[in-house]
């Protein structure tokens, strides 16, 4: 079980010496998801208390070469079809339902939208998965939500939507203040809201959001109930919530105070949710040492 748990939470950024694509067991994904990192520069818009990217160490690279990602996204796919993934550590771990390819998700160091290669690397990858036959194979977007609206993020949208996509969007409280503190943006909390309703009115989106322990204490009863007048907001708005994904810290985080919110917690935020927005389906994804983890 220790091994298994091992595979489950490593989800480092990185594969051998390669610079863009690395594989990980999502457990979102439940199975096999192929990252991009777009942001080797390691720079995002967000600084969120619970980020584990290592912005202390200098990047390996600042730029974006597109045909080295396409090359190595290439035999990351070729390793999963091949079977040759799940010999290599922590992959031999993965159990016999989490060996599929399910996703190839835009995520990373920073949020993928920031690159200004972001339509033609999602134009790219969809090409590749195609001319590699997997048309069950999902584009995925993981994005913080702050430019959702920008030409470049519509235009690698419409591609990815295009070619079995998903969107994968950030919401990690109800209010200003509670935004401010954990995500620590420039981005005014009103510019995310705006983006996600536009966005959901066009597309159905997957909203995730991330509860934790902070300084001591979890989300406060006023904080989770703002949350769910959000979600019923852009319901009611005409915007198309395909699903909603409530998840914790798992992994280590350079600040300490931030820390995972416990099970039972979790299940309550659930249940409000379901309870405020029952047309929607809601996941529950469990911190590491709590049992619904695995």
């Amino acid at each position: 079980m220790r091994e298994l748990v091992k595979a489950h939470l490593d989800h480092k950024r990185a594969w051998h010496d390669f610079h863009y694509g690395y594989p990980v067991i999502s457990r979102r994904s439940k199975g096999v998801s192929l990252g991009v990192n777009l942001s080797p520069n390691k720079i995002c818009n967000f600084s969120c208390v619970y980020c584990e990217v290592d912005r202390v160490n200098p990047p390996r690279r600042k730029d974006v070469d597109l045909d080295q990602l396409e090359r190595e996204m290439s035999t990351l796919m070729d390793l999963v079809a091949s079977g040759e993934l799940y010999r290599t550590p922590p992959f031999d771990s993965a159990r016999p339902e989490q060996r599929r390819l399910n996703d190839i998700a835009f995520s990373g160091d920073g949020e993928p939208t920031m690159a200004r290669e972001f339509p033609e690397c999602v134009e790219r990858l969809a090409r590749l998965k195609a001319a590699k036959g997997l048309d069950d194979c999902k584009l995925v977007l993981i994005t913080d939500s702050t430019l959702l609206q920008s030409p470049g993020a519509v235009r690698g949208l419409e591609i990815l939507m295009a070619h079995q996509g998903e969107i994968w969007a950030k919401l990690d409280g109800g209010t200003e203040a509670h935004y401010l503190e954990i995500n620590r943006s420039k981005v005014s909390f009103g510019k995310i809201l705006d983006n996600l309703l536009a966005t959901a009115r066009r597309w159905p989106i997957t909203i995730q959001t991330l509860f934790l322990e902070w300084k001591g204490r979890g989300p406060s009863d006023a904080e989770v109930e703002a949350y769910v007048d959000r979600l019923r907001w852009l319901l009611a708005g005409g915007g198309r919530l395909q699903g909603i994904q409530l998840y914790t810290v798992a992994r280590a985080t350079p600040e300490p105070e931030a820390r995972p919110l416990g099970a039972a917690c979790l299940d309550v935020l659930a249940e409000r949710v379901r309870q405020a927005v029952p047309e929607v389906p809601v996941e529950v994804f469990y911190g590491p040492d709590d049992p619904g983890h695995v």
